[in-house]
């Protein structure tokens, strides 16, 4: 090899090798996608992402609408704006960073990075080793009443408002979903 090739060989290696940490946060920047175009107005964008895929694990889209669905991580993120208290925001905020730092010593990864089984078990081992009021489950209390305290919940629901006429015997399909108030 002559000389001049290694010269141009080896300034071409250099750029490659000095561009690499640059191109792996590129693609890892496009290995994890936003749930949604929603704009934050309290918790920050890797806060509230891990929000939205928490709740979304806790209540997926089946054959009935899902927390996206529902709009439960934006919902959640007016609570922490407008309506919470300070004592719970600082609570809450606090466990679910606490929540995050944790899954990442623990696995070398943020949440969102997860595998969806990983996801599923790191949240599983925290319901089953949690104390009565811990984070994680006030927090699933928090998207499960999110949820259903919504239109797409209450009609996931076939929930009749009531008050409405009263009908003391009724018959009820056995394909009929779960009926909440009258008819």
């Amino acid at each position: 090899m002559k000389r001049r090739q290694l010269l141009k060989n080896s300034a071409t290696t250099l750029v490659g090798l000095g561009s690499l940490p640059a191109i792996s946060v590129l693609l890892k920047s496009c290995g994890v996608s936003r749930p949604s175009d929603y704009k934050p107005t309290y918790l920050s964008i890797d806060q509230f992402d891990t929000v939205w895929k928490m709740a979304e694990l806790i209540l997926p889209k089946t054959e009935t609408p899902g927390a996206s669905d529902a709009g439960v991580a934006p919902y959640i993120d007016l609570l922490f704006a407008s309506y919470f208290e300070e004592e719970e925001r600082v609570e809450l905020e606090t466990g679910l960073n606490d929540f995050m730092t944790k899954c990442q010593q623990q696995y070398q990864k943020s949440f969102l990075e997860l595998e969806a089984e990983t996801q599923i078990q790191y949240m599983s081992d925290l319901e089953s080793t949690s104390a009565r009021k811990s984070f994680f489950k006030s927090f699933k209390e928090l998207v499960l009443w999110a949820f259903f305290t919504s239109e797409v919940g209450m009609k996931s629901m076939n929930y009749k408002p009531v008050p409405g006429k009263y009908e003391g015997c009724i018959t009820i399909d056995e394909n009929e979903k779960l009926l909440v108030g009258n008819r």
